[in-house]
């Protein structure tokens, strides 16, 4: 009986391709008219073992059904939490104020979209915090000011520039 179960939640772990096709092949055996299932020799198939592929067909139906709607499940979530994220970036943008605006405003003056600045600034901090802006390169050399600051090169997040363009009000304080 243990083997059993063990074989049945290996059935579960099938990719839904194989799935498809135990559905289909199984459904077709099933659901063909017998004179069909004479031509491919199948007949004593289906009259011995019709009870365990009507089984298979329920159960692999079943779970495409169910990995179907998993499947949606997920993608409208998604969808709705990348609305939500994209809502919450638009009304931060909005908010800013007039210093990390400016801030903003010089890395969209540059060609490349980046700036050296102070890793001490705290208004860069919150741009980074909030991932405005990053910094440029994974093994970023640090330069020492005249004033003993570090100074470190940042770049300007693409979605900020994307969220720029398509919302006016956005284009207006920015650009």
């Amino acid at each position: 009986m243990l083997q059993n179960f063990k074989n049945f939640i290996e059935l579960l772990k099938l990719p839904p391709a194989i799935l498809s096709t135990i559905s289909l092949a199984t459904g077709l055996i099933l659901f063909l008219p017998d004179s069909i299932i004479k031509l491919l020799y199948m007949s004593n198939i289906k009259e011995k073992y019709g009870l365990i592929i009507g089984i298979f067909f329920l159960l692999s139906t079943i779970m495409l059904i169910v990995l179907l709607i998993n499947y949606c499940y997920r993608k409208i979530k998604e969808k709705i939490t990348n609305n939500s994220v994209r809502k919450m970036k638009i009304r931060y943008l909005k908010e800013l104020d007039a210093n990390k605006t400016n801030i903003i405003k010089n890395f969209i003056r540059e060609e490349s979209h980046s700036l050296t600045a102070s890793m001490n600034d705290g208004n860069i901090i919150e741009l980074s915090y909030y991932e405005v802006v990053s910094v440029a390169g994974g093994t970023q050399f640090v330069d020492i000011g005249n004033d003993n600051s570090m100074y470190i090169k940042y770049f300007l997040q693409p979605w900020v520039l994307k969220l720029i363009n398509q919302d006016e009000e956005l284009k207006d304080k920015f650009l």
